[in-house]
């Protein structure tokens, strides 16, 4: 088979720092296939060459088979492995070769490989788990789970203060999911199962016990600055500082984040960012918990249940408090596609500080949103396009919503960009226009745009434009409280300037159906985070002749990296 040295991946300064620069390059493999298969995009061996994704071209064909060989290899002696596939390739030369019989030599040479024929022929979520120890005497018996029937070996590594290793294999009968082994004790501190990523396992973290001192029979915890590879051995929680602005009421939040996510996704993950607002001198924050059940083969890719709460400012000296249940359901998708589907179900709970004004209005100070919508979405770098359908309801309405995307990269850097929504109430017996369908302005009642001027309706703040409901760049008047569909286009012209035009009907209670229009043109100052609108001609006449034109420019401003990452990840998984 071959080795390799023992070269760490990253072991290059300044990123010493990182745990990154202690894997050596060996654990590249197992890295490579946790990191596809933590997201249930790893698919099986045995799968056609056509049909791989090109990381798991990498990952799997070459990655996840490699360690398993080696892994046999490694059980039944190199010296043993090395000479069958020698004897194997000499008899087979110049002829046509099924990997069946290779597997069926494999087993008959050694009865602990027999496991691999079915192996590969399924997406496998094999684990191992150290449970616990127990020291009698001068031993120690250690007991070990498996999550499968199958028969397969794993290795068992002690190592004491100094560093010294020793090395145990554990055999399980193929009805057995819990061994219990004993060892002699000598001077072990630390017990590992499955070092080096040797076997693909579906979880490293509980592969990790101490035998001593206060985390003896558990992991420790590890407190670290900056996300990282995941160090299965420990317990992780990055604490990393934030400062950011939230919007002119709440103005700079400064704070810390904590949370278990690294660089890998796991099942269960947390979120909680304490943080400070210099607007108003209080405390302030967020936080998240999110599991998530990932089925191996199944039409359900991942089905994510999860919780969160927050507490911020909508205007001065009002806050609003929000917490929110959620289930989200991703259906499988083809790893060589870019299309990916989705269901999702929330419920949240909004509770809102009230000034006199809006108590003498009766406006809504607790209220409860239902929301239940599908997604479909094709990330193509060329034909982007993505459907919407959603209905939300509370005790006062009822709304269905549905929204079409299309972006067609027509030459290298230009874009032309068609945007289709329509809006219907089912049901209105809302107090006031909280809750109707924005023309040119969203009402943020559920909190989820990061608008700079929440309550804002003149100045600057206000002028700040949300990609939404009719999505109208001239500010025309109103809303909708009936029903509204629009159209939104965006095209390249040169360089950084594109034109846009909206166009759109709507119907209100008790009035006439109106139609609406706007056109002008976009400069891309800073491509999806900060581009300016300026308004030329609209329904409401030629707006550069108005006297408060300079109000009349709008201005979208975005901060969210994931829209970098997920254009970078087109066409891989």
């Amino acid at each position: 088979m071959g080795t390799l040295p023992e070269t760490k991946i990253f072991g290059v300064k300044p990123l010493k720092l990182f745990h990154a620069s202690n894997v050596k390059l060996i654990e590249r493999y197992g890295l490579a296939y946790q990191y596809i298969m933590s997201q249930n995009l790893d698919q099986k061996i045995d799968e056609k060459y056509t049909v791989l994704s090109n990381f798991n071209d990498m990952a799997i064909s070459n990655f996840e088979t490699g360690t398993l060989f080696n892994y046999s290899a490694d059980k039944m002696g190199y010296e043993n492995f090395d000479s069958l596939i020698q004897n194997f390739i000499a008899k087979n030369t110049d002829k046509q070769v099924n990997p069946k019989d290779f597997l069926k030599e494999l087993a008959e040479k050694d009865k602990r490989t027999s496991y691999l024929s079915e192996f590969l022929q399924h997406k496998n979520r094999v684990n191992f788990k150290l449970k616990r120890f127990r020291k009698e005497g001068d031993s120690l018996n250690i007991k070990v789970e498996k999550n499968t029937l199958a028969n397969i070996p794993v290795k068992l590594q002690t190592t004491s203060k100094n560093g010294e290793t020793t090395e145990y294999w554990v055999e399980t009968e193929g009805n057995e999911k819990i061994k219990t082994i004993t060892i002699p004790a000598l001077d072990t501190y630390k017990i590992t199962l499955n070092d080096d990523y040797i076997f693909p396992e579906s979880n490293y973290r509980d592969n990790f016990l101490y035998a001593k001192g206060f985390f003896s029979n558990t992991k420790k915890i590890k407190l670290k600055l900056i996300k990282d590879i995941p160090n299965p051995e420990f317990n992780e929680i990055y604490i990393s500082p934030r400062v950011r602005f939230n919007n002119t009421y709440d103005k700079f939040l400064i704070g810390f984040n904590f949370k278990n996510q690294s660089f890998f996704d796991q099942k269960f993950l947390y979120s909680f960012t304490p943080t400070y607002s210099t607007g108003t001198g209080q405390l302030t924050g967020s936080g998240a918990l999110a599991y998530s059940f990932l089925p191996a083969e199944s039409i359900i890719r991942s089905l994510t249940f999860g919780a969160s709460g927050s507490y911020f400012h909508y205007d001065y000296d009002l806050a609003y408090r929000k917490a929110s249940l959620s289930a989200n359901l991703n259906f499988r998708k083809n790893p060589r596609s870019t299309v990916s589907r989705s269901l999702g179900f929330s419920y949240s709970f909004f509770e809102r500080d009230l000034s006199p004004a809006m108590i003498a209005r009766n406006d809504y100070d607790r209220y409860n949103l239902w929301t239940a919508g599908y997604g479909y979405n094709d990330s193509q770098s060329i034909h982007e396009k993505g459907l919407g359908v959603s209905t939300q309801w509370m005790e006062d309405f009822h709304k269905v919503t549905a929204e079409g995307f299309y972006r067609w990269e027509f030459a290298p850097r230009q874009k032309l960009s068609v945007r289709l929504f329509a809006g219907y109430f089912a049901k209105n017996n809302t107090r006031n226009n909280t809750f109707n369908y924005g023309i040119s302005r969203v009402s943020d009642y559920s909190f989820s745009y990061n608008l700079l001027g929440q309550s804002a309706t003149s100045g600057i703040l206000s002028q700040q434009f949300i990609l939404a409901d009719g999505g109208f760049k001239s500010f025309i008047p109103g809303s909708v409280n009936k029903w509204i569909t629009s159209v939104n286009v965006d095209t390249s012209v040169w360089k950084i300037f594109h034109v846009y035009a909206d166009a759109g009907v709507y119907d209100n209670k008790n009035q006439p159906t109106k139609f609406i229009w706007d056109s002008g043109v976009k400069v891309r100052i800073i491509p999806d985070f900060l581009e300016i609108y300026l308004p030329v001609q609209s329904s409401l006449g030629f707006e550069p002749a108005f006297k408060d034109y300079g109000r009349r420019i709008r201005y979208t401003l975005i901060l969210n990296l994931n829209s970098i990452i997920n254009a970078a990840r087109r066409g891989w998984y």
